[in-house]
C-alpha cells in the first residue's frame, strides 16, 4: 500500500482497501445477506451489493475477513451514503454505531 504524503485526509479515521465478505441483516429480516466489502475503517465499512438500501437504515453486519487468523467482526451501522455503480449495483457506506464483542 503507498501512501501520498500530499493528501490531507479529512475522515477521523484512515480506510484501508479490502477484499472480505461483508453479510448484512436489514431491520425485521430473518436472514443476513451477503455483500462484497471494498473499504474498512475504524468509524465505518463500504460494500457493494444488488440489494437497494435506503440511506438512515441501520443494519446488522458480520465482516468475515479472508484470513482466519482474525474473528468476524460483528457491529450494527447506519446507512449514511447510498450511490449507483455503472452496473447498476448498489453502493453502501455506513458508520459504525456499536462494536459487538
Amino acid at each position: 500500500m503507498t501512501m501520498r504524503l500530499d493528501y490531507k485526509e479529512k475522515r477521523n479515521f484512515t480506510r484501508m482497501e479490502v477484499e472480505c465478505v461483508v453479510d448484512y441483516k436489514l431491520p425485521d429480516a430473518t436472514e443476513m445477506q451477503q455483500a462484497a466489502g471494498h473499504n474498512l475503517s475504524a468509524g465505518g465499512v463500504r460494500f457493494e451489493t444488488e440489494e437497494e438500501i435506503v440511506m438512515g437504515t441501520v443494519l446488522e453486519i458480520v465482516i468475515s475477513p479472508q484470513q482466519k487468523l482474525t474473528p468476524p467482526l460483528e457491529a450494527t451501522a447506519e446507512v449514511v451514503r447510498v450511490e449507483s455503480s455503472a452496473d447498476g449495483r448498489c453502493i453502501v457506506s455506513c458508520q459504525f454505531h456499536q462494536l459487538k464483542s
